[in-house]
């Protein structure tokens, strides 16, 4: 079929040109192809672009952060209202945060023979505590509130357990050494 159609414009050549284009028609297209202006930016165009582009990220950067604090802090009175939902929890935590401060006074004294001890339990509770806050925001998101009240009230008993455990291994550990200091002096 190529070659049918090449003999054809072959053949026929001379009456193909028979028609010259107009003068404006070429003008036109010879503009078009030379005629792509170049935009230059000055200094000062760069520098509107780039103080818009620093502006709209400082813009997202703030308001992103101000979503992000409101979103963490929680008020006195939320957390107010969120506890007097649910009662065993304001109970559960008056009782085991009046336990947990007997159990730190009894230990403090102890702390200070042992400071790696006080730096692992440091570690212990803060970590307790992170858990504690996630537990909160899940309450205050309504997922599954049963659920996350009963574990915020396991985290409560898992620091008094600690509290306990480090009292007595401290207790046994005084023993000891008294029980060694004796055997000597006799």
């Amino acid at each position: 079929m190529k070659d049918r159609l090449e003999q054809f414009i072959s053949d026929n050549r001379d009456q193909f040109d028979l028609h010259e284009p107009d003068e404006k028609l070429w003008a036109g297209i010879e503009s078009n192809i030379q005629g792509k202006k170049i935009i230059r930016i000055g200094w000062k165009g760069v520098m509107w672009r780039a103080a818009a582009v620093i502006l709209i990220f400082g813009a997202s950067f703030m308001i992103q952060e101000y979503l992000h604090q409101r979103r963490d802090t929680m008020t006195a009175q939320e957390e107010n209202e969120m506890i007097n939902n649910f009662p065993e929890l304001q109970e559960a935590e008056v009782y085991y945060t009046s336990l947990l401060n007997d159990k730190i006074s009894q230990i403090e004294p102890l702390l200070s023979e042992n400071p790696e001890l006080g730096e692992s339990l440091k570690q212990d509770l803060s970590e307790l505590d992170s858990i504690y806050a996630e537990l909160q925001m899940d309450l205050r998101d309504n997922i599954a509130n049963d659920e996350v009240v009963e574990a915020m009230i396991q985290n409560y008993m898992l620091k008094i357990q600690i509290m306990e455990d480090l009292l007595e291994y401290m207790e046994e550990s005084s023993k000891n050494n008294e029980d060694e200091n004796a055997a000597i002096e006799i």
